[in-house]
């Protein structure tokens, strides 16, 4: 009850920082930045491929249950809008199920394991800067960036069946973006944006309880976040 009420006055008091604050405009806050980010992540469900095969696909949980994206980022904004920034970011989710067997005859069963992919990626995005006086505070932003993931999946298990133990790949990937900050003070902002990451085919070469060939998969997933950003 204390812990809720807590966050219920923590709440209260950022959102009061933003009404008390003296008044600016976004195109105020330039130069360096960092972020830190944390949300709920979606995985689409994700075919494996052996030998021009797709054999089963895996089905992940509902990421209020088991998916998040977490990150952090250093940046700049220049006054023409353009803002650069380096981004290392984390997410996970947990397999729920396994469909479309076709070394089993198909059909689908429980299974457990979890996806993890770590990326550092270059990003580039546009800020809607100098907006009208009633909205100053607000700063639109859309933009993408490329760079390189670790993709790995550990634990697979269905049926009581295991299929070693952890099996991961360096890939390249991209992401694309959009989203909206509030400015809360002349060095405090906050942000809520939506992500999609893909990466290009993650090899995994041979699995533990499957025949002999190399098992590869892409990974695509959305993230919806909420960021935190100092301006030095």
């Amino acid at each position: 009850m204390n812990l809720l009420k807590n966050t219920q006055y923590l709440v209260m008091g950022v959102i009061g920082m933003g009404f008390v604050s003296p008044a600016s405009s976004s195109a105020d806050t330039l130069g360096p930045y960092i972020s830190v980010m944390g949300g709920l992540n979606w995985v689409a469900p994700q075919n494996l491929n052996q030998n021009n095969l797709d054999f089963v696909e895996m089905q992940f949980n509902h990421p209020l249950n088991s998916g998040y994206a977490t990150g952090l980022a250093l940046g700049w904004r220049f006054p023409v809008g353009l803002r650069p920034e380096v981004e290392l970011s984390y997410r996970k989710n947990t397999l729920t199920q396994f469909n479309n067997r076709v070394y089993e005859g198909g059909g689908s069963i429980p299974g457990k394991g979890k996806e993890e992919v770590t990326s550092l990626m270059a990003n580039l995005w546009y800020d809607f800067l100098n907006l009208p006086a009633p909205f100053r505070r607000f700063t639109p932003y859309m933009g993408g960036g490329l760079g390189y993931s670790t993709v790995s999946i550990s634990g697979l298990e269905a049926g009581g069946v295991h299929f070693g133990n952890t099996h991961r790949d360096n890939v390249s990937a991209y992401q694309l973006g959009a989203g909206v900050s509030f400015e809360l003070t002349d060095q405090w902002s906050t942000s809520l944006d939506y992500r999609y990451l893909k990466t290009r085919d993650a090899h995994f070469g041979d699995i533990q309880g499957l025949p002999q060939g190399d098992v590869r998969t892409d990974y695509s997933a959305q993230s919806l976040m909420l960021g935190l950003h100092y301006w030095f």
